[in-house]
């Protein structure tokens, strides 16, 4: 081969492509696999840095939310403890705020933990003592407003809420630590990756350099961000550490101040705090005795206008002099200021000032700026406790000062028993004086004596004369009694009657036919009208003898008229009148008088007026004629009555008609039973009537109790005796006992006692009980009555008034004052 030809083809060769050298390849292949090696390493590093980044980031959010769900539970429970002791609502407005600001807290929190199931576990428990602690609080908040003060500083003193509260605590300290050692693992990683990013950077070769230098220029700014992130979530984290616990506002100032100006490497620094409209300077660092600042109004100057803007200033190149800064071997001028006002909801509760001898960066106006919320929380609770305290203390003082009262009362009950023995000494003279002038009176009775004497035909006189009246008087006494034991008489059958004739109608064996029931039912209505008459004619002779008992008491107008003409309602409806009723102005709501006696005088009226009145109406009409009286006016349609007839129809048996063939029925008592009873009420009936056209009757009553004497009565008792004796009753044979169920009464029964002498009436009232399903048992005197009721405590007694051996009233005195029986109805 021609040597020109083998070098034209190599040169030939190497201009046309051919393949480098084995070791260029290689290192050419070694430097790309080094590229890539180092690219993937460094995408690596700047992953873990980011997902360290991030973890840190998240680990401090989940602190500062966590920080700010505790604080919110505590000013609820701040909140409701200045409720308790003051009543006031408006120290409920840090409870009401906590209790609407708790879920989204706990709902925010929930979400930072999505990938951390243990602190998600925690968080769980965290919020249901949480909901536990609100309920608690919630329900002393109620009762308190309820008026019950001390049920709520029970509930409080109970400790629950206390247990509550330790829990919380402890649950939170509990998702801090675990926090804590997050951020200490994180950072351990963000270290590592930082190393291992800066070996792979400079380990790279010399062809990639650039390139590798552009990324560590990129990796070094993402992580300087990540770095001063970090730093700031550092400084959050150190200024929650010292803001923690329930710390006095001076030393919580003192803590936070300190820790602020040395994280940020500020020389001096104040904060203030609002306090009745203006802010003053309550922790000062570095800062010289006399530089004190009393209070600054808003708007006036830079902490006043940083406060009423609501944002931070920054000024730099401060002016010499302005603010100096001094140590014990030197002094100088700050060279930079930053007033930052530390609120929420929209209000300042303090403000923060500043010193630096250079210039700040972003990063620490970033940090102070976030630091600020955090601040007005802890401020505005720290404010709460010592107005709690303050209030706390005004109790204490309250207390000592009712103490002291009540030595005060002491002492003045005893000066009033050292009088009261004084008055006991003088009413003991009083009564050495009264005898002696019972002595003198004595011996004016004697002398009297002696008068009488010399006159003593003028008395026998008069006594003839006495002795004529008190034998009417007599006369008309044993009258009065003879119809009140007959009218007792004759009811005595009578009830029999109208019960058995009652069980007739009643038909409930169904073996009467449908006209011995009309029989039975006609038997009841005629005995119900001559009871009526009985009862009459026992009023009247009451009346009469004097043994009329009043019970005056306040009686509500509107209520007593309303109610008497709900009674009337159907009678009106079946005879087809209209009924009405009116109370005009100026009568007074009650008047005071005997509502019994006022019920059946009004009911007397009414009756007669329904019963004389075919058409048209009857109206009732209260008003008051003059100051201290009041009228009750019924008024009807009738037939009317005679002028000459007006006075007979208040005359006892008396009526306008009284032949055998008079229209209407009736006595001719009620009228003459209601003005007798109107005048022992110390009042009056009036008629107005004319014929065809209606009647007018009238009663007018002093709105004040002021009893009368009726005109046939000799004494009105007022009211009934305190004691009734136990009087004898005249002698009778002694009755044959009822048979009764004593035998077998079981335990736990229901027993009605029966204390009745007539055997025959006995029996029926026995049946009576049994058709009610009860158990009877029967007395037929008053100690076998008396025995009875002590023995067997029935559920009631049915008591007759006259009894063999003792009077009816006195065996229910003797039961109302024996504890064993006084609650049975009798």
């Amino acid at each position: 081969m021609d040597p020109n030809n083998a070098s034209k083809s190599s040169f030939g060769a190497r201009r046309g492509g051919l393949p480098l050298p084995p070791k260029t390849l290689i290192g050419f292949l070694l430097a790309v696999v080094a590229a890539v090696i180092i690219a993937l390493l460094s995408f690596q590093s700047l992953q873990q840095t980011s997902s360290t980044a991030a973890d840190l980031t998240q680990s401090v959010e989940v602190l500062g939310r966590l920080e700010a769900l505790l604080s919110t539970i505590k000013d609820a429970e701040t909140g409701q403890r200045g409720f308790l002791l003051t009543g006031e609502e408006s120290y409920l407005a840090p409870y009401t705020d906590a209790k609407d600001a708790l879920p989204n807290d706990l709902k925010s929190l929930r979400a930072l933990l999505l990938n951390r199931p243990e602190q998600r576990r925690r968080l769980d428990a965290l919020a249901l003592l949480a909901n536990l602690k609100m309920t608690e609080l919630q329900t002393t908040v109620a009762v308190r407003r309820a008026g019950k003060v001390d049920a709520a500083l029970a509930m409080v003193r109970s400790d629950r809420g206390k247990i509550y509260m330790d829990r919380i605590r402890s649950a939170g300290d509990e998702m801090e630590v675990a926090e804590r050692q997050l951020i200490v693992t994180h950072e351990q990683e963000s270290q590592k990756a930082a190393t291992l990013s800066l070996a792979v950077t400079w380990g790279g070769s010399g062809v990639l350099l650039l390139l590798i230098a552009g990324a560590a220029v990129v990796a070094s700014r993402d992580f300087r961000s990540r770095q001063a992130q970090a730093w700031i979530r550092t400084g959050q984290m150190g200024l929650s550490e010292q803001m923690q616990g329930d710390q006095p506002l001076e030393k919580l100032g003192n803590n936070l101040l300190g820790f602020l100006a040395g994280f940020v490497e500020a020389q001096v620094g104040a904060v203030y705090i609002a306090e009745g409209g203006r802010y003053r300077r309550f922790a000062a660092y570095a800062l010289p005795a006399d530089g004190s600042v009393a209070g600054v109004r808003p708007g006036d100057g830079l902490v006043g206008q940083a406060a009423k803007d609501g944002r931070a200033l920054r000024v730099r190149e401060v002016p010499a002099g302005y603010l100096p800064i001094s140590s014990g071997i030197g002094a100088g001028t700050p060279h930079e200021l930053v007033v930052v006002p530390a609120g929420i909801d929209g209000v300042v509760h303090a403000v923060l000032e500043l010193g630096f001898f250079g210039a700040t960066d972003a990063d620490r106006r970033e940090l102070l700026s976030r630091a600020s919320e955090s601040i007005a929380v802890a401020v505005r609770a720290a404010k709460d406790r010592r107005r709690l305290e303050e209030l706390l203390q005004e109790t204490q003082q309250q207390a000592e000062e009712l103490q002291a009262g009540a030595e005060e009362l002491r002492v003045s009950n005893e000066e009033l028993e050292e009088q009261g023995r004084a008055l006991r000494e003088s009413q003991a003279n009083l009564e050495t004086q009264q005898a002696e002038l019972e002595q003198i009176n004595s011996q004016l009775e004697e002398q009297a004596q002696q008068l009488e004497q010399q006159k003593d035909e003028i008395s026998k006189a008069h006594a003839v004369l006495t002795a004529r009246s008190e034998e009417l008087q007599r006369a008309n006494e044993y009258k009065s009694e003879f119809l009140a034991n007959m009218s007792h008489e004759l009811r005595t059958p009578l009830n029999s009657t109208l019960i058995l004739a009652k069980l007739l109608a009643d038909n409930k064996g169904g073996n009467l036919t449908a006209a011995q029931v009309k029989f039975a039912q006609t038997i009841t209505s005629a005995g119900n009208d001559l009871l009526a008459l009985i009862n009459d004619v026992l009023d009247l002779s009451r009346i009469e003898a004097g043994k009329v008992e009043l019970t005056p008491q306040r009686v509500p107008m509107a209520a007593t008229i309303e109610g008497l003409l709900k009674a009337f309602q159907p009678t009106a409806d079946q005879n087809r009148v209209s009924l009405s009723w009116s109370i005009e102005p100026g009568v007074p709501e009650q008047i005071e008088t005997d509502p019994l006696r006022l019920g059946q005088i009004l009911k007397n009226l009414l009756s007669n007026a329904f019963k004389f009145t075919e058409k048209g109406e009857v109206a009732l009409r209260v008003f008051s004629p003059r100051q201290g009286s009041v009228a009750f006016a019924v008024r009807d349609t009738g037939v009317g009555i005679a002028p000459h007839q007006q006075e007979v129809i208040f005359e006892a048996f008396r009526q306008a008609d009284g032949s055998i063939h008079r229209k209407f029925g009736g006595t001719g008592l009620g009228l003459s039973i209601s003005r007798d009873l109107a005048l022992l009420l110390g009042g009056s009936i009036g008629v107005q009537s004319e014929l065809g056209t209606g009647s007018v009757f009238t009663l007018t009553l002093p709105a004040a109790f002021s009893p009368g004497v009726a005109p046939r009565q000799v004494t009105a008792k007022v009211s009934p005796p305190a004691n009734p004796p136990m009087i004898a009753a005249p002698e009778k044979h002694s009755p044959a006992p009822t048979e009764d169920d004593r035998d077998a009464i079981a335990p736990g029964g229901r027993v009605i006692l029966l204390v009745e002498d007539d055997p025959a009436f006995a029996m029926i009232l026995r049946d009576l009980v049994h058709e009610m399903g009860f158990q009877c048992v029967a007395a037929a005197s008053a100690n076998d009555g008396l025995t009875a009721a002590a023995q067997f405590l029935p559920s009631a007694i049915l008591l007759d008034v006259n009894l063999p051996d003792h009077s009816g009233l006195g065996v229910l005195d003797r039961l109302k004052h024996d504890p064993r029986t006084r609650h049975i109805p009798v």
